[in-house]
């Protein structure tokens, strides 16, 4: 409910942007599923998702333990504190070896 309010306006924001958007390059994976959208695919297939992300439910675990089955290899943390690496630990502790902290 406290958000909204902000996911009206990112949906509105994310709708006009559509027609701009364009495949991603790389694979990326949605915290909301736990799933992987491979590069390649049409922003229209996952916009919605984009759209939901900012108020349902994070399934982080999901998403690294996918990450992992999929055989991502580095895991890179931007920002100036190690919360996301500090999970990752609790998760996999060989993936935790490969997560580096990028300050921004």
């Amino acid at each position: 409910p406290l958000m909204n309010p902000a996911e009206e306006r990112l949906c509105e924001a994310l709708d006009e942007l559509i027609p701009k958007m364009k495949p991603p390059k790389i694979d990326i994976y949605f915290n909301m599923t736990g799933k992987r959208v491979s590069r390649g695919t049409d922003p229209k297939d996952f916009v919605d998702l984009m759209k939901k992300q900012l108020t349902n439910e994070v399934l982080w675990e999901q998403s690294v333990k996918q990450m992992i089955m999929d055989q991502v290899k580095d895991f890179y943390e931007c920002g100036p504190n190690k919360q996301l690496k500090a999970m990752i630990k609790r998760i996999d502790q060989d993936a935790f070896k490969r997560t580096e902290t990028v300050p921004v």
